[in-house]
């Protein structure tokens, strides 16, 4: 199997928004494909779900700006024309943020979408 032939080259650049974004998104990618495996290359929905753990603790850390655009990008992602994409955000991330405890402080950075998932997610649960 080729590399680029796995999500992390096919969606390489969901990934790469989030690591530009703190050095703990690189640090959870990094224990995620690291040691190296070509016989389990993480997908698409389990790093983002990992991008997801890792947001709930850092996100005190990361500025007004940051948090904005990780929510944005995230709506982006649940919206997303992609089905897999979209199951992905959803599934990954925003199923993995609304278990947290600390979930209600980042209700306001939630787009129209990601909240009504996360909410029927709740209540499905």
């Amino acid at each position: 199997m080729q590399l680029m032939e796995t999500d992390l080259g096919k969606y390489k650049g969901y990934i790469y928004f989030f690591i530009s974004k703190h050095k703990r998104y690189f640090e959870v990618y990094m224990e995620q494909i690291f040691p190296f495996d070509m016989e389990y290359i993480p997908s698409l929905l389990w790093i983002l779900s990992a991008f997801g753990d890792a947001t709930m603790e850092i996100f005190d850390e990361l500025s007004e700006m940051q948090k904005c655009e990780i929510f944005t990008f995230v709506e982006n992602g649940v919206i997303s024309s992609d089905d897999y994409v979209a199951t992905a955000f959803c599934t990954g991330f925003m199923e993995s943020i609304a278990n947290k405890k600390d979930y209600e402080n980042i209700k306001p950075y939630l787009g129209h979408n990601s909240l009504e998932y996360a909410i029927n997610w709740l209540n499905f649960q």
